[in-house]
């Protein structure tokens, strides 16, 4: 006679069988190394990381949010990606606006305008003759410095022997001529002049230009006039300064 299985072998088979996988799966989970403390330092400075670049991104929207009305911004590039480089934020003043394209770990183009003959300067109850002081200085510098460069400019495409004292006229400042029919300089050193390039205009004897580049923090320099107009020019063609008062 064929020998059957019992209902009590029956469940005690599976019963065993279940037994020895949960001991397997404990026995498993007590030797699993814990984490270890360069594990778990990585892994709170990612979050870190992400929380400072979110609270960095509230800031920029927060402070972009408190330029609207500026009558600064109709004259400025948009708020969107130019040559590669994202909009990140506006920061005004009464009389002033600051606009940065890039990111915080690669190539930044900084704008500034300045009216320095806004009336609101007048506005000012307690810091007005400071503002008035520290606007004239600016545009008395700004018109000094524009003049200078344009002869300068000049004076190297009339004489060869002077460009080839800087280096050859890769290296030579260049003017572009803007909607209101004031001179745009791109300025760059010399061939042994690690300088920085730059670009600064003064619109209708009254608002200040400027631009600059820096790359992971440190200013871009070291660029021929091409290479210099090549990467301000994107941005020096999004300009209105037409629109200005």
């Amino acid at each position: 006679m064929r020998k059957t299985l019992s209902l009590s072998s029956a469940v005690v088979v599976p019963a065993l069988f279940a037994a020895a996988l949960l001991a397997g799966c404990g026995k498993h989970e007590d030797n699993a190394p814990a984490p270890s403390a360069e594990n778990t330092d990585a892994a709170d400075t990612a979050a870190q990381a992400k929380a400072d670049a979110a609270a960095r991104a509230r800031d920029e929207a927060a402070s972009t949010a408190q330029c609207a009305g500026n009558p600064l911004i109709k004259a400025m590039p948009p708020k969107t990606t130019i040559d590669g480089l994202p909009f990140r934020t506006w920061e005004c003043t009464f009389n002033t606006i600051h606009a940065v394209y890039g990111k915080d770990d690669g190539k930044q183009v900084d704008i500034s305008l300045t009216d320095t003959r806004s009336p609101d300067i007048d506005k000012q109850p307690v810091m007005k003759d400071f503002y008035r002081r520290t606007a004239d200085t600016q545009l008395a510098i700004t018109q000094s410095s524009v003049q200078m460069l344009v002869a300068t400019i000049d004076s190297f495409k009339a004489n060869p022997a002077l460009t080839n004292a800087i280096g050859g006229p890769e290296y030579a400042s260049m003017a572009e001529p803007s909607a209101t029919k004031d001179p745009i300089v791109i300025h760059v050193g010399s061939k042994e002049d690690d300088a920085p390039a730059e670009v600064i205009a003064l619109f209708k004897d009254r608002h200040v230009l400027t631009m600059r580049a820096n790359d992971n923090g440190s200013a871009v320099t070291g660029l021929t006039a091409a290479q210099a107009q090549a990467l301000y020019d994107p941005f020096i063609q999004q300009l209105h300064p037409e629109l200005l008062p």
